[in-house]
């Protein structure tokens, strides 16, 4: 996993992210709250939807198939509500 994905830089920037939040709310507070520029890219990667809490969205994150990390479909599950 790559330090912009580092799933504590993601918690440390979402620490006080009222949930439900879409994608530009996620987005909008790690800026806000004074996120490394990498930690609002990757986020900025998310799928639009609805995340119901910081795993929703860690589970969300766009993962680089070079950093040998293996997702199953399983790990998957679980992800944002899309919008109608």
């Amino acid at each position: 996993m790559t330090r912009e994905t580092d799933p504590e830089l993601v918690r440390r920037a979402l620490l006080s992210l009222d949930y439900p939040a879409d994608k530009q709310e996620v987005v909008r507070h790690a800026a806000g709250a004074g996120a490394e520029e990498a930690v609002t890219r990757v986020l900025s990667a998310l799928p639009l939807g609805t995340y119901d809490n910081l795993d929703e969205i860690l589970r969300s994150i766009p993962r680089d198939p070079a950093e040998g990390e293996e997702l199953s479909t399983t790990s998957r599950q679980g992800g944002p509500r899309l919008r109608p």
